[in-house]
Protein backbone atom coordinates (compact mmCIF):
# COMPACT_ATOMS: atom_id res chain seq x y z
CA UNK A 1 0.00 0.00 0.00
CA UNK A 2 1.17 3.43 -0.78
CA UNK A 3 0.62 6.56 1.14
CA UNK A 4 -0.51 9.89 -1.11
CA UNK A 5 2.64 10.84 -1.74
CA UNK A 6 4.22 7.57 -2.72
CA UNK A 7 5.60 5.95 -0.04
CA UNK A 8 5.34 2.88 1.54
CA UNK A 9 2.73 2.40 3.80
CA UNK A 10 3.37 0.79 7.11
CA UNK A 11 0.84 -1.74 7.88
CA UNK A 12 0.61 -3.20 11.85
CA UNK A 13 -0.59 -5.95 12.10
CA UNK A 14 -1.20 -7.43 15.68
CA UNK A 15 0.66 -10.33 16.91
CA UNK A 16 -2.24 -12.33 17.91
CA UNK A 17 -3.50 -12.25 14.59
CA UNK A 18 0.06 -12.90 13.26
CA UNK A 19 0.00 -16.42 15.89
CA UNK A 20 -3.74 -17.48 14.57
CA UNK A 21 -2.44 -17.09 11.35
CA UNK A 22 0.82 -19.08 11.60
CA UNK A 23 -1.71 -21.28 13.69
CA UNK A 24 -3.93 -21.95 10.38
CA UNK A 25 -0.83 -22.76 8.28
CA UNK A 26 0.02 -25.96 10.78
CA UNK A 27 -3.08 -26.78 11.40
CA UNK A 28 -4.15 -26.94 7.57
CA UNK A 29 -0.33 -28.38 6.91
CA UNK A 30 -1.51 -31.27 9.37
CA UNK A 31 -4.82 -31.94 8.08
CA UNK A 32 -3.70 -32.08 4.35
CA UNK A 33 -0.93 -34.54 5.72
CA UNK A 34 -3.67 -36.43 7.83
CA UNK A 35 -6.39 -36.87 4.70
CA UNK A 36 -2.76 -37.86 2.96
CA UNK A 37 -1.92 -40.26 5.05
CA UNK A 38 -5.67 -41.79 5.77
CA UNK A 39 -5.86 -41.96 1.72
CA UNK A 40 -2.91 -45.00 2.01
CA UNK A 41 -3.45 -46.15 5.26
CA UNK A 42 -6.64 -47.29 4.95
CA UNK A 43 -5.71 -49.51 2.02
CA UNK A 44 -5.57 -53.13 2.56
CA UNK A 45 -2.18 -53.49 3.48
CA UNK A 46 -1.56 -55.78 0.25
CA UNK A 47 -2.40 -53.17 -1.37
CA UNK A 48 -0.90 -50.00 0.41
CA UNK A 49 2.82 -51.26 -0.65
CA UNK A 50 2.56 -51.59 -4.50
CA UNK A 51 0.64 -48.28 -4.27
CA UNK A 52 2.78 -46.18 -2.39
CA UNK A 53 5.64 -47.40 -4.36
CA UNK A 54 3.76 -46.80 -7.80
CA UNK A 55 2.56 -42.85 -6.23
CA UNK A 56 5.45 -42.18 -4.59
CA UNK A 57 6.27 -39.63 -6.53
CA UNK A 58 2.74 -37.96 -6.10
CA UNK A 59 2.34 -38.02 -2.46
CA UNK A 60 5.82 -36.60 -2.17
CA UNK A 61 4.87 -33.70 -4.64
CA UNK A 62 1.55 -33.75 -2.36
CA UNK A 63 4.12 -33.17 0.83
CA UNK A 64 6.05 -30.90 -0.81
CA UNK A 65 3.35 -28.57 -2.25
CA UNK A 66 1.21 -28.46 1.33
CA UNK A 67 4.67 -27.70 2.92
CA UNK A 68 5.64 -24.60 0.53
CA UNK A 69 1.95 -23.48 1.33
CA UNK A 70 2.37 -23.49 5.23
CA UNK A 71 6.09 -22.18 4.50
CA UNK A 72 4.96 -19.43 2.60
CA UNK A 73 2.01 -18.62 4.95
CA UNK A 74 3.98 -18.93 8.00
CA UNK A 75 7.00 -16.66 6.49
CA UNK A 76 4.24 -14.06 5.37
CA UNK A 77 2.85 -13.63 9.14
CA UNK A 78 6.47 -13.50 10.48
CA UNK A 79 7.15 -10.89 8.12
CA UNK A 80 3.96 -8.44 9.30
CA UNK A 81 5.19 -8.95 13.43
Amino acid sequence: MWTDDHEPMSIDVPVAQAENTRSAAIGELLDALQELSATYLDLPESERIARCTAEADRITAEVARHLFGARTRLSSSYSRR
